[in-house]
């Protein structure tokens, strides 16, 4: 018969996991979580018992004995069937013991996910309709992706009731070193993940984690680089001549979106209908934004702009292309100046740091970016634009163009101090 063993990871103050490990015959030593837990303070490492000092820890100490012997006893008999004795055939054996199905027991990460996904389109979107976006159920999709792929590395079914704070930081470490995702993107999944412990706790499922915790790896700051279309490169994108007809549509509908200030998504959904000119030949478009179901009327009176809306409106063209020719154009522009910033990589399939001519940098994004910029900067109250671009909190707003109010007003008031 294999010795089983049972030890804790941690020696911090709180509740961690017990790990059961054995080694099998003819086979390196293996291990996972038992889905049971002990203070540390609890714990006698010789003995690889719960101090039995109360009836609580005797009874752990019961349920110890009972799963080695259940570990042992599956051992022995699948000694001959020429099974592979390995850390999944061990998580599945105490499944087994728990009496669990992965599939369909919603203590597990990926299981209660399914539920979610499958109730996306009776959720309340933020503009009131029925259905969250595609693009939101696309985001829950990637983040139930990308579980799956930690929990093979690990060998291991995430549930909610042996998550501990360890493997939350694994799991970020995991994110960050192997995985080499942004900051940003980082941010994007650890916040998913503390989303969907608090929406289960709220399920009355049991929880062996604060959320808060999960929050904590969320403080950094992203590392984008702004990058951001000038009023010298607006003249060049305007003054282009002799550009094919998709990339002269495309042209038209950036000097479109540097004036409009909205999201692509909004920016090329624009049609005729949108479109009313006040006495002074002032354009007023109407729009619903798709992702917060606002509904708002930018004005533009740049009479070049004015007048592609009025005469020669581009036609619809999707969202990729338009990022693909939209570099095209700049290029022939003459937008060539180096720049710093984040460039796709198609073999890594990472964003990578480079130098490189700004256009090759640019895109749809940063029409809206620099719409917001260029009024914060020219003093436009920050109310006004966040109404047109449809930011809602003044933190995001100040993040997105790259600007630190609080900064400037603290060395004012030191400068004030000191003359």
């Amino acid at each position: 018969m294999s010795s089983v063993g049972y030890r804790v990871k941690s020696e911090k103050n709180k509740q961690v996991s017990i790990y059961i490990y054995l080694r099998p015959p003819n086979s390196q030593t293996i291990s996972c979580r038992t889905g049971l837990t002990i203070n540390p303070n609890n714990w006698s490492k010789t003995k690889m018992r719960a101090k039995a000092k109360d009836p609580i820890l005797k009874s752990l100490n019961n349920s110890l004995d009972s799963i080695g012997s259940f570990i042992n006893n599956r051992l022995n008999s699948e000694l001959e069937s020429g099974i592979e004795f390995n850390n999944k055939w061990l998580k599945k054996k105490i499944d087994e013991y728990n009496n669990r199905d992965s599939k369909a027991d919603i203590s597990y990460l990926t299981s209660f996910l399914d539920s979610v996904l499958s109730n996306l389109k009776y959720r309340r979107a933020n503009d009131g309709t029925q259905g969250l976006k595609k693009n939101t159920i696309k985001g829950y999709i990637s983040f139930k992706n990308i579980l799956l792929e930690y929990e093979n590395v690990i060998e291991e079914k995430l549930r909610f009731n042996t998550l501990d704070e360890d493997l939350v930081d694994d799991f970020f470490g995991w994110l960050v070193k192997e995985k080499k995702y942004s900051k940003s993107m980082t941010g994007f999944i650890m916040k998913k993940l503390k989303n969907l412990i608090k929406e289960a706790s709220l399920k009355d499922l049991v929880v062996s984690i604060n959320p808060d915790i999960v929050g904590k790896n969320l403080s950094f700051k992203s590392d984008n680089i702004i990058n951001i279309f000038s009023n010298d490169d607006y003249k060049k994108i305007k003054k282009v001549k002799d550009l094919n007809p998709s990339l002269e549509n495309t042209r038209k509908w950036i000097l479109i979106g540097l004036k409009v200030g909205q999201r692509v998504s909004d920016l090329l959904s624009i049609t005729s209908k949108q479109i009313r000119f006040d006495k002074d030949e002032v354009a007023m478009i109407d729009i619903k934004q798709k992702k917060s179901g606002r509904a708002v009327t930018v004005p533009v009176k740049d009479k070049h702009v004015v007048s592609i809306l009025k005469n020669n409106l581009p036609h619809k063209i999707s969202q990729q292309n338009f990022n693909k020719y939209l570099k095209l154009v700049c290029e022939k522009a003459g937008i060539k100046e180096k720049v710093k910033g984040y460039k796709f990589n198609s073999i890594s399939k990472r964003k990578q740091y480079v130098k490189v001519p700004k256009y090759e940098i640019l895109t749809s994004h940063d029409l809206r970016r620099s719409f917001a910029t260029e009024h914060y900067n020219n003093g436009v109250p920050v109310n006004f634009i966040m109404n047109i671009t449809g930011h809602k909190r003044e933190s995001t707003f100040y993040d997105y163009i790259g600007k630190d109010p609080k900064r400037d007003s603290d060395a004012y008031t030191f400068l004030n101090a000191i003359t």
